[in-house]
């Protein structure tokens, strides 16, 4: 399949769902209340489940358990549901694939996601959207499974042999996940700057302008891979220096602490949505 097969596909791409637009929306809009939030999501059955299951996450839970989205936007406050809401949208908004375990992958996803938006708040990033970013960073993924199984499982291979996964797929498809995934991300109305993230994950320092996003994701696969390999009272300095050799300027303070803390958190929420 050649690159002029991407943009033929771009029919095949989910769309969102109305009611789910008009719910993002509603989620995105500052002048939002909680009460409207709360009816708007209470609207949708699937969502509301999901929000619910997220809320009581040991990530974001109390002592007590959340039972109604009232609670849960009193319990999250607005910029957390927030992203709840679009990463359960977005979750909702993809086809199911054979082949792919959906806990590790939203687990993974989650991790990244949870990764980035702490470090997003140390070097002038916006949080939220760097979370954003973390849930559709790999949204490709899904869809070359939902489209073509039988490349997914050749992508799959080729990894557990060591091959480069992207590489291996613009050599299989001509396009890779990043790029299909940005083509949605853009389908779906996302910032630009979120869709040059996306696309960018691999090499930010070639996005123009240098994408924040992107060298947050790249950052942040650093940390889950190699995170448990490196002494503790060595992995400040060592995320200094990977964090200025992705083109970002980074306040430390704390981070190795946080980071700590995060560590697992992604994979429990991938459970509560599997």
């Amino acid at each position: 399949m050649d690159s002029a097969a991407l943009l033929n596909r771009v029919d095949e791409l989910p769309r969102l769902p109305k009611a789910i637009s008009e719910l993002l929306d509603a989620v995105n809009d500052d002048n939002a209340t909680v009460k409207s939030i709360a009816t708007k999501v209470s609207h949708d059955p699937l969502i509301s489940a999901r929000v619910l299951r997220l809320a009581n996450c040991a990530h974001y839970g109390r002592s007590r358990e959340v039972g109604t989205i009232d609670e849960a936007v009193v319990r999250l406050g607005m910029q957390t549901l927030r992203t709840l809401v679009l990463a359960s949208a977005v979750i909702g908004a993809v086809p199911k694939c054979e082949g792919i375990d959906l806990a590790q992958f939203w687990g993974q996803t989650f991790e990244i996601a949870l990764y980035s938006q702490e470090m997003a708040k140390r070097c002038g990033a916006v949080p939220e959207e760097a979370f954003t970013c973390g849930i559709l960073h790999r949204i490709g993924d899904l869809l070359i499974a939902a489209v073509s199984p039988e490349d997914a499982a050749k992508i799959a291979e080729a990894v557990a042999q060591g091959k480069d996964k992207h590489q291996f797929e613009r050599e299989l498809l001509g396009y890779d996940s990043p790029d299909i995934g940005a083509l949605l991300a853009k389908n779906w109305k996302f910032t630009p700057a979120l869709v040059q993230g996306i696309l960018y994950q691999d090499h930010p320092k070639d996005s123009n302008p240098f994408s924040k996003l992107a060298a947050l994701l790249c950052l942040s696969y650093k940390v889950l891979d190699e995170w448990d390999t490196i002494e503790d009272d060595e992995k400040t300095s060592w995320l200094s220096q990977l964090a200025t050799k992705k083109g970002l300027k980074m306040e430390m303070g704390g981070l190795r602490t946080k980071l700590t803390e995060l560590h697992g958190s992604g994979y429990e929420i991938g459970k509560a949505l599997a």
